[in-house]
């Protein structure tokens, strides 16, 4: 985890990691690790997409596609949900039904426009 200040708001009880106090993507993953192992919470039925977008998510891809974390409705990870998290022992909230079957092709996208842009680099450099 980095060391250095990632926190761009007031942290008091129900303020959200993500949209008050600025912890995103890869941020916000590596803090819920280090959480689930500091305070031996079980975090197998958390869901990350309800909570925080992914890095990238916002990519060429995205134009078409959205990311999981747009498709189901934001649930708040607030300093009030961790105490009750690490008091149960487990990740207390219970996800509305949802649906996110099916190939993430939002990364396919990605994959398939990176690819091409190898291909005409070397395309280029060999013709030059």
């Amino acid at each position: 985890m980095r060391s250095e200040r990632i926190l761009t708001g007031e942290l008091t009880p129900n303020a959200d990691l993500h949209d008050d106090l600025g912890i995103t993507g890869d941020d916000f993953s590596a803090f819920m690790r280090k959480f689930e192992n500091e305070f031996n919470v079980d975090m197998q039925n958390y869901r990350w997409y309800f909570h925080h977008a992914e890095n990238g998510a916002l990519g060429i891809s995205g134009l078409f596609i959205n990311s999981p974390s747009f498709r189901v409705p934001h649930i708040p990870v607030t300093p009030r949900l961790l105490l009750q998290a690490v008091t149960e022992g487990s990740w207390p909230v219970q996800y509305p039904d949802h649906d996110l079957s099916g190939k993430r092709y939002d990364i396919t996208i990605d994959r398939v426009l990176a690819l091409a842009l190898v291909l005409l680099m070397i395309t280029w450099l060999v013709q030059a």
